[in-house]
Protein backbone atom coordinates (compact mmCIF):
# COMPACT_ATOMS: atom_id res chain seq x y z
CA UNK A 1 0.00 0.00 0.00
CA UNK A 2 2.51 2.58 1.29
CA UNK A 3 4.71 1.41 -2.18
CA UNK A 4 1.94 2.63 -3.95
CA UNK A 5 1.54 6.11 -1.95
CA UNK A 6 5.41 6.56 -2.54
CA UNK A 7 5.13 5.92 -6.19
CA UNK A 8 2.17 8.77 -6.58
CA UNK A 9 3.42 11.05 -4.54
CA UNK A 10 6.84 10.95 -6.68
CA UNK A 11 4.71 11.10 -9.47
CA UNK A 12 3.06 14.25 -8.14
CA UNK A 13 5.83 15.90 -7.57
CA UNK A 14 7.55 15.31 -10.90
CA UNK A 15 4.41 17.02 -12.38
CA UNK A 16 4.64 19.39 -10.04
CA UNK A 17 8.79 20.70 -10.27
CA UNK A 18 8.17 19.83 -14.37
CA UNK A 19 5.50 23.09 -14.64
CA UNK A 20 7.32 24.82 -12.08
CA UNK A 21 11.08 24.51 -14.16
CA UNK A 22 9.75 25.37 -17.39
CA UNK A 23 12.32 27.83 -19.38
CA UNK A 24 11.64 31.55 -18.72
CA UNK A 25 12.92 32.32 -22.36
CA UNK A 26 11.51 31.29 -25.66
CA UNK A 27 14.13 29.13 -28.16
CA UNK A 28 15.68 31.49 -30.75
CA UNK A 29 14.51 29.03 -33.41
CA UNK A 30 12.97 29.63 -36.44
CA UNK A 31 15.08 31.12 -39.60
CA UNK A 32 17.92 33.58 -38.86
CA UNK A 33 19.67 35.89 -41.99
CA UNK A 34 22.09 38.26 -41.53
CA UNK A 35 23.81 40.73 -43.39
CA UNK A 36 27.07 42.00 -42.34
CA UNK A 37 29.03 44.57 -44.31
CA UNK A 38 32.34 45.85 -43.45
CA UNK A 39 34.00 48.99 -45.88
CA UNK A 40 37.55 50.02 -44.86
CA UNK A 41 39.68 50.63 -47.92
CA UNK A 42 38.14 53.33 -49.07
CA UNK A 43 39.25 55.11 -52.15
CA UNK A 44 38.47 59.06 -52.27
CA UNK A 45 37.89 59.32 -48.30
CA UNK A 46 39.73 59.01 -45.96
CA UNK A 47 40.97 54.68 -44.54
CA UNK A 48 39.42 53.33 -41.37
CA UNK A 49 41.49 50.48 -39.45
CA UNK A 50 39.30 47.65 -38.25
CA UNK A 51 35.66 47.49 -40.37
CA UNK A 52 36.72 44.57 -42.08
CA UNK A 53 38.25 42.64 -38.91
CA UNK A 54 35.03 44.14 -37.32
CA UNK A 55 32.50 42.40 -40.02
CA UNK A 56 34.49 39.15 -40.22
CA UNK A 57 34.45 38.51 -36.23
CA UNK A 58 30.78 39.51 -36.36
CA UNK A 59 29.73 37.25 -39.09
CA UNK A 60 31.94 34.09 -37.55
CA UNK A 61 30.11 34.83 -34.30
CA UNK A 62 26.80 34.73 -36.00
CA UNK A 63 27.55 31.91 -38.03
CA UNK A 64 28.28 30.18 -34.78
CA UNK A 65 24.69 31.44 -33.06
CA UNK A 66 22.70 29.89 -35.88
CA UNK A 67 22.95 31.93 -38.36
CA UNK A 68 22.81 32.16 -42.28
CA UNK A 69 25.54 35.03 -43.24
CA UNK A 70 26.36 37.26 -45.95
CA UNK A 71 29.29 38.90 -45.43
CA UNK A 72 30.55 41.49 -47.69
CA UNK A 73 33.76 43.97 -47.55
CA UNK A 74 35.08 46.93 -49.54
CA UNK A 75 32.00 47.02 -51.38
CA UNK A 76 30.84 49.55 -53.60
CA UNK A 77 26.88 50.35 -54.90
CA UNK A 78 26.55 47.82 -57.90
CA UNK A 79 27.84 44.93 -55.42
CA UNK A 80 25.68 46.02 -52.60
CA UNK A 81 22.24 46.39 -54.74
CA UNK A 82 23.01 43.36 -56.32
CA UNK A 83 23.52 41.23 -53.51
CA UNK A 84 20.33 43.16 -51.40
CA UNK A 85 18.20 42.59 -53.87
CA UNK A 86 19.08 38.33 -54.01
CA UNK A 87 19.03 38.60 -49.17
CA UNK A 88 15.94 40.40 -49.05
CA UNK A 89 13.86 37.51 -51.44
CA UNK A 90 14.34 35.66 -48.58
CA UNK A 91 13.06 37.80 -45.64
CA UNK A 92 9.33 36.91 -45.41
CA UNK A 93 10.72 33.39 -44.91
CA UNK A 94 13.03 34.20 -41.63
CA UNK A 95 12.19 34.92 -37.91
CA UNK A 96 15.42 37.22 -37.10
CA UNK A 97 16.96 39.80 -40.04
CA UNK A 98 20.26 41.56 -38.84
CA UNK A 99 21.92 44.33 -40.56
CA UNK A 100 25.38 44.90 -39.02
CA UNK A 101 27.29 47.59 -41.04
CA UNK A 102 30.79 49.14 -40.18
CA UNK A 103 32.40 51.86 -42.07
CA UNK A 104 31.89 55.73 -42.64
CA UNK A 105 28.28 57.15 -42.15
CA UNK A 106 27.19 60.75 -42.04
CA UNK A 107 23.27 62.42 -41.53
CA UNK A 108 22.03 64.87 -43.91
CA UNK A 109 18.68 66.37 -43.07
CA UNK A 110 18.02 64.05 -39.84
CA UNK A 111 18.45 60.62 -42.80
CA UNK A 112 21.43 58.67 -42.31
CA UNK A 113 23.60 57.73 -45.15
CA UNK A 114 26.24 54.70 -45.36
CA UNK A 115 29.10 55.15 -47.91
CA UNK A 116 30.78 52.29 -50.09
CA UNK A 117 34.47 52.50 -50.75
CA UNK A 118 34.20 54.50 -53.88
CA UNK A 119 32.12 57.34 -53.43
CA UNK A 120 33.53 60.45 -53.82
CA UNK A 121 31.04 62.75 -52.47
CA UNK A 122 32.13 65.79 -54.42
CA UNK A 123 28.69 68.01 -54.47
CA UNK A 124 25.79 68.34 -52.27
CA UNK A 125 23.89 65.60 -55.22
CA UNK A 126 26.57 62.95 -54.62
CA UNK A 127 25.58 62.72 -51.04
CA UNK A 128 22.38 61.06 -52.23
CA UNK A 129 23.36 59.16 -55.20
CA UNK A 130 26.58 57.71 -53.99
CA UNK A 131 25.09 56.58 -50.45
CA UNK A 132 22.79 53.74 -49.27
CA UNK A 133 19.89 55.10 -47.19
CA UNK A 134 19.98 53.62 -43.51
CA UNK A 135 15.99 53.63 -43.88
CA UNK A 136 15.90 51.85 -47.43
CA UNK A 137 17.90 49.44 -46.19
CA UNK A 138 15.59 48.59 -43.41
CA UNK A 139 12.74 48.81 -45.20
CA UNK A 140 13.81 46.28 -47.57
CA UNK A 141 14.72 44.07 -45.01
CA UNK A 142 11.81 44.19 -42.68
CA UNK A 143 9.48 41.08 -43.66
CA UNK A 144 5.99 40.81 -42.81
CA UNK A 145 6.52 39.02 -39.35
CA UNK A 146 9.77 38.85 -38.96
CA UNK A 147 12.57 41.11 -36.03
CA UNK A 148 14.86 43.22 -37.41
CA UNK A 149 18.08 43.74 -35.85
CA UNK A 150 20.22 46.71 -37.02
CA UNK A 151 23.89 47.44 -35.59
CA UNK A 152 25.73 50.65 -37.04
CA UNK A 153 29.12 50.40 -35.86
CA UNK A 154 30.09 53.62 -37.78
CA UNK A 155 30.58 57.53 -37.65
CA UNK A 156 34.03 56.83 -36.53
CA UNK A 157 35.09 60.32 -38.22
CA UNK A 158 33.73 62.83 -40.41
CA UNK A 159 34.35 61.67 -44.23
CA UNK A 160 32.66 64.43 -45.89
CA UNK A 161 35.37 66.97 -47.99
CA UNK A 162 35.47 70.40 -47.15
CA UNK A 163 33.40 71.14 -49.78
CA UNK A 164 30.16 69.84 -48.67
CA UNK A 165 30.44 70.05 -44.77
CA UNK A 166 28.03 72.33 -44.53
CA UNK A 167 25.03 70.19 -46.34
CA UNK A 168 25.43 67.23 -44.45
CA UNK A 169 26.22 67.02 -40.53
CA UNK A 170 29.49 66.23 -39.19
CA UNK A 171 28.15 65.45 -35.67
CA UNK A 172 27.22 61.65 -35.85
CA UNK A 173 24.62 60.28 -36.91
CA UNK A 174 20.43 60.71 -36.27
CA UNK A 175 18.32 59.24 -34.30
CA UNK A 176 16.43 56.07 -36.01
CA UNK A 177 13.17 54.74 -36.12
CA UNK A 178 12.58 51.57 -38.51
CA UNK A 179 8.88 50.88 -37.28
CA UNK A 180 7.29 48.27 -35.23
CA UNK A 181 9.36 45.28 -34.58
CA UNK A 182 13.01 46.74 -35.06
CA UNK A 183 15.66 47.02 -32.94
CA UNK A 184 18.52 49.64 -33.52
CA UNK A 185 22.03 49.55 -32.01
CA UNK A 186 24.26 52.73 -33.11
CA UNK A 187 28.07 52.67 -31.64
CA UNK A 188 27.28 55.96 -30.19
CA UNK A 189 24.64 58.24 -29.08
CA UNK A 190 23.06 60.53 -31.94
CA UNK A 191 25.05 63.36 -32.06
CA UNK A 192 28.40 61.95 -31.41
CA UNK A 193 31.44 60.21 -32.93
CA UNK A 194 32.51 56.80 -32.38
CA UNK A 195 35.96 55.75 -31.86
CA UNK A 196 37.74 54.01 -34.64
CA UNK A 197 39.85 51.36 -32.47
CA UNK A 198 41.72 52.21 -28.96
CA UNK A 199 45.38 51.21 -28.65
CA UNK A 200 46.41 47.82 -29.86
CA UNK A 201 42.85 46.71 -30.16
CA UNK A 202 41.70 44.85 -33.44
CA UNK A 203 38.49 45.57 -33.39
CA UNK A 204 36.72 48.97 -32.64
CA UNK A 205 35.31 49.01 -29.16
CA UNK A 206 31.76 48.85 -29.72
CA UNK A 207 32.04 45.76 -31.85
CA UNK A 208 34.89 44.14 -29.53
CA UNK A 209 32.36 44.55 -26.67
CA UNK A 210 29.09 43.32 -28.58
CA UNK A 211 31.14 40.21 -29.50
CA UNK A 212 32.48 39.90 -25.76
CA UNK A 213 28.75 39.17 -24.72
CA UNK A 214 26.93 37.90 -27.61
CA UNK A 215 27.47 34.57 -26.78
CA UNK A 216 25.94 34.57 -22.99
CA UNK A 217 23.41 31.97 -22.37
CA UNK A 218 19.75 33.46 -21.57
CA UNK A 219 20.81 37.41 -21.95
CA UNK A 220 18.13 38.64 -23.60
CA UNK A 221 19.05 41.91 -26.20
CA UNK A 222 18.50 44.87 -24.08
CA UNK A 223 21.01 43.46 -21.14
CA UNK A 224 23.32 42.79 -23.84
CA UNK A 225 23.30 46.30 -24.91
CA UNK A 226 23.79 47.57 -21.15
CA UNK A 227 26.42 45.39 -20.90
CA UNK A 228 27.90 46.49 -24.28
CA UNK A 229 27.71 50.01 -23.51
CA UNK A 230 29.74 49.94 -19.90
CA UNK A 231 32.48 48.37 -21.96
CA UNK A 232 32.86 51.02 -24.46
CA UNK A 233 32.79 53.20 -21.65
CA UNK A 234 35.23 52.28 -20.13
CA UNK A 235 37.50 51.64 -23.09
CA UNK A 236 36.91 54.70 -24.49
CA UNK A 237 37.01 56.82 -20.96
CA UNK A 238 33.82 57.97 -21.08
CA UNK A 239 34.28 59.65 -24.76
CA UNK A 240 31.70 56.95 -26.50
CA UNK A 241 28.53 55.59 -25.30
CA UNK A 242 26.67 53.24 -27.59
CA UNK A 243 22.91 54.17 -28.13
CA UNK A 244 19.74 51.81 -28.95
CA UNK A 245 16.31 52.16 -29.68
CA UNK A 246 13.81 49.13 -29.63
CA UNK A 247 9.95 48.40 -30.74
CA UNK A 248 10.43 44.81 -30.63
CA UNK A 249 7.32 43.01 -29.32
CA UNK A 250 9.36 40.47 -27.69
CA UNK A 251 12.44 40.09 -25.84
CA UNK A 252 14.86 38.75 -28.40
CA UNK A 253 17.85 35.93 -27.15
CA UNK A 254 20.83 35.25 -29.44
CA UNK A 255 21.23 32.36 -27.06
CA UNK A 256 18.24 31.21 -25.19
CA UNK A 257 18.65 30.31 -21.26
CA UNK A 258 19.17 26.43 -20.89
CA UNK A 259 16.39 24.10 -19.85
CA UNK A 260 16.99 23.32 -16.26
CA UNK A 261 17.35 19.15 -15.77
CA UNK A 262 14.37 18.24 -14.02
CA UNK A 263 15.92 14.67 -12.69
CA UNK A 264 18.91 16.46 -10.84
CA UNK A 265 16.49 18.83 -9.44
CA UNK A 266 14.07 16.18 -7.88
CA UNK A 267 14.92 15.94 -3.89
CA UNK A 268 15.36 12.77 -1.75
CA UNK A 269 12.35 11.90 0.09
CA UNK A 270 10.57 9.01 2.09
CA UNK A 271 6.71 8.76 2.97
CA UNK A 272 6.22 8.53 6.31
CA UNK A 273 4.23 5.80 7.76
CA UNK A 274 2.97 6.81 10.75
CA UNK A 275 0.04 9.16 10.61
CA UNK A 276 1.40 10.79 13.96
CA UNK A 277 4.80 11.09 12.23
CA UNK A 278 6.82 14.78 12.46
CA UNK A 279 7.37 16.11 9.25
CA UNK A 280 11.07 17.31 9.29
CA UNK A 281 11.44 18.54 5.55
CA UNK A 282 15.07 19.07 4.13
CA UNK A 283 16.47 22.06 3.16
CA UNK A 284 14.67 23.97 0.55
CA UNK A 285 11.30 22.10 1.39
CA UNK A 286 8.57 23.96 3.83
CA UNK A 287 5.96 21.51 5.01
CA UNK A 288 2.41 22.94 5.76
CA UNK A 289 1.49 21.20 8.73
CA UNK A 290 3.75 19.58 11.58
CA UNK A 291 2.46 16.19 10.93
CA UNK A 292 0.75 13.87 8.51
CA UNK A 293 -2.39 13.64 10.28
CA UNK A 294 -2.48 17.73 10.10
CA UNK A 295 -1.94 18.52 6.82
CA UNK A 296 -4.41 18.29 4.48
CA UNK A 297 -4.22 17.55 0.41
CA UNK A 298 -4.50 21.08 -1.93
CA UNK A 299 -4.33 21.26 -5.62
CA UNK A 300 -2.45 23.38 -8.30
CA UNK A 301 -4.99 25.48 -9.78
CA UNK A 302 -4.83 27.00 -12.90
CA UNK A 303 -3.77 30.15 -11.13
CA UNK A 304 -0.65 28.97 -9.71
CA UNK A 305 2.13 31.70 -10.97
CA UNK A 306 5.50 30.78 -11.65
CA UNK A 307 8.36 33.02 -11.19
CA UNK A 308 9.96 31.28 -13.81
CA UNK A 309 7.22 31.96 -16.17
CA UNK A 310 7.70 32.57 -20.03
CA UNK A 311 7.59 36.37 -20.80
CA UNK A 312 4.73 37.44 -22.17
CA UNK A 313 5.00 38.66 -25.85
CA UNK A 314 4.16 42.42 -25.00
CA UNK A 315 6.21 43.06 -21.56
CA UNK A 316 4.96 46.32 -21.20
CA UNK A 317 1.45 44.93 -21.16
CA UNK A 318 2.21 42.00 -18.37
CA UNK A 319 3.93 44.84 -16.13
CA UNK A 320 1.08 46.44 -16.30
CA UNK A 321 -1.58 43.51 -15.85
CA UNK A 322 1.02 42.65 -12.93
CA UNK A 323 0.79 46.20 -10.84
CA UNK A 324 -3.23 45.90 -12.25
CA UNK A 325 -3.32 42.79 -10.27
CA UNK A 326 -0.95 43.91 -6.88
CA UNK A 327 -2.99 47.46 -6.88
CA UNK A 328 0.07 49.65 -7.75
CA UNK A 329 -2.26 50.72 -11.50
CA UNK A 330 -5.42 52.82 -11.61
CA UNK A 331 -5.60 52.86 -15.40
CA UNK A 332 -7.17 51.02 -18.56
CA UNK A 333 -4.35 48.10 -18.88
CA UNK A 334 -3.03 48.63 -22.92
CA UNK A 335 0.16 47.66 -23.21
CA UNK A 336 1.02 51.65 -24.05
CA UNK A 337 3.87 52.15 -21.59
CA UNK A 338 3.44 56.23 -20.42
CA UNK A 339 3.69 58.47 -17.49
CA UNK A 340 0.90 56.79 -15.97
CA UNK A 341 3.02 53.45 -16.34
CA UNK A 342 5.71 54.83 -14.48
CA UNK A 343 3.52 56.29 -11.61
CA UNK A 344 2.47 53.00 -11.26
CA UNK A 345 6.04 51.45 -10.71
CA UNK A 346 6.58 54.54 -8.24
CA UNK A 347 3.75 53.29 -6.49
CA UNK A 348 4.62 49.99 -6.10
CA UNK A 349 8.29 51.31 -5.33
CA UNK A 350 6.38 53.57 -2.31
CA UNK A 351 4.58 50.78 -1.12
CA UNK A 352 7.87 48.69 -0.88
CA UNK A 353 9.60 51.48 0.92
CA UNK A 354 12.60 51.21 -1.08
CA UNK A 355 14.25 53.61 -3.42
CA UNK A 356 12.85 53.76 -6.81
CA UNK A 357 14.62 51.73 -9.29
CA UNK A 358 13.88 50.85 -12.90
CA UNK A 359 11.08 52.59 -14.17
CA UNK A 360 10.88 50.56 -17.83
CA UNK A 361 8.82 47.42 -18.70
CA UNK A 362 12.18 45.15 -18.27
CA UNK A 363 12.67 41.44 -17.27
CA UNK A 364 13.54 42.13 -14.03
CA UNK A 365 11.00 44.07 -13.05
CA UNK A 366 8.08 41.92 -14.40
CA UNK A 367 9.26 38.78 -12.51
CA UNK A 368 10.09 40.72 -9.26
CA UNK A 369 6.01 41.97 -9.51
CA UNK A 370 5.42 38.23 -10.05
CA UNK A 371 6.65 37.52 -6.50
CA UNK A 372 4.22 40.43 -5.12
CA UNK A 373 1.02 39.34 -2.95
CA UNK A 374 -2.47 40.78 -4.59
CA UNK A 375 -3.50 44.17 -2.58
CA UNK A 376 0.63 45.10 -2.45
CA UNK A 377 -0.42 49.16 -2.81
CA UNK A 378 -3.60 49.20 -0.71
CA UNK A 379 -2.38 47.36 2.21
CA UNK A 380 0.86 49.58 2.62
CA UNK A 381 -2.03 52.31 2.41
CA UNK A 382 -3.80 51.13 5.26
CA UNK A 383 -2.37 51.59 9.03
CA UNK A 384 -3.66 49.30 11.66
CA UNK A 385 -4.93 50.90 14.35
CA UNK A 386 -4.37 49.76 17.88
CA UNK A 387 -7.52 48.90 19.89
CA UNK A 388 -8.74 51.88 22.66
CA UNK A 389 -10.32 51.33 25.83
CA UNK A 390 -13.96 51.48 24.69
CA UNK A 391 -12.83 49.39 22.17
CA UNK A 392 -13.08 45.81 23.14
CA UNK A 393 -10.65 43.17 21.56
CA UNK A 394 -13.35 41.47 20.03
CA UNK A 395 -11.35 39.72 17.27
CA UNK A 396 -8.68 38.36 19.72
CA UNK A 397 -11.36 37.15 22.51
CA UNK A 398 -13.01 35.46 19.81
CA UNK A 399 -9.66 33.50 18.55
CA UNK A 400 -9.50 32.45 22.16
CA UNK A 401 -12.85 31.70 22.20
CA UNK A 402 -12.88 29.62 19.06
CA UNK A 403 -9.49 28.13 20.53
CA UNK A 404 -10.63 26.95 23.65
CA UNK A 405 -13.71 25.23 21.85
CA UNK A 406 -11.74 23.85 19.18
CA UNK A 407 -9.58 22.33 22.03
CA UNK A 408 -12.65 21.02 23.68
CA UNK A 409 -14.29 19.07 21.42
CA UNK A 410 -10.91 17.98 20.62
CA UNK A 411 -10.64 16.18 24.09
CA UNK A 412 -14.08 14.88 24.22
CA UNK A 413 -13.57 13.24 21.15
CA UNK A 414 -10.55 11.51 22.21
CA UNK A 415 -11.08 7.83 22.36
CA UNK A 416 -11.25 6.15 25.60
CA UNK A 417 -8.29 3.52 27.00
CA UNK A 418 -9.27 0.13 24.72
CA UNK A 419 -7.59 -3.08 23.60
CA UNK A 420 -5.20 -1.97 20.76
CA UNK A 421 -7.29 -2.38 17.39
CA UNK A 422 -4.92 -3.13 14.13
CA UNK A 423 -6.75 -0.88 11.35
CA UNK A 424 -5.75 -0.07 8.01
CA UNK A 425 -2.79 2.30 7.30
CA UNK A 426 -4.85 5.65 6.58
CA UNK A 427 -3.08 7.67 3.89
CA UNK A 428 -3.18 11.01 3.87
CA UNK A 429 -1.03 13.73 1.98
CA UNK A 430 1.53 16.62 2.71
CA UNK A 431 1.33 19.67 0.80
CA UNK A 432 5.13 20.94 -0.31
CA UNK A 433 6.34 24.53 -1.80
CA UNK A 434 9.96 23.78 -3.68
CA UNK A 435 11.58 27.01 -3.55
CA UNK A 436 13.97 26.24 -6.47
CA UNK A 437 17.01 28.42 -6.41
Amino acid sequence: MFDRVAQFLRLCLFGVLSLAMLPAVADAAGRKLALVVGNQAYTQLPGLNTPVDDAQAVSNALRDLGFEVTLLTDVGPAVFQAVLGTFTSQVDQADTVLFYYAGHAFQKDGVNHLVPVNARLADAKALDSETWRLDDIAKALKGKTNQLLLFIDACRDNPLPEAVRSVASDGGLAQFDGGAGTFVAFATAPGQVAWDKTDGALNSPFTAALLAHITKPGQNISDLMIKVRNDVETATSGKQTPWEQSSLREQFYFVPGAEPAVEEALPEFEVVADQNTALVPPPGITVIGQTVADTQLASLDSDTRSLNAALPENLALGVQTELDRIGCYGMRVDGDWGNGSRRAMAAYYDAKKVEPGEMEPTEAVYRALLAEPENTCEKAAVAVKAPTKSQPKASTKKAATTTKKATTTKKAAAPVAAAPVKKKPTCKFMVIAVVCS
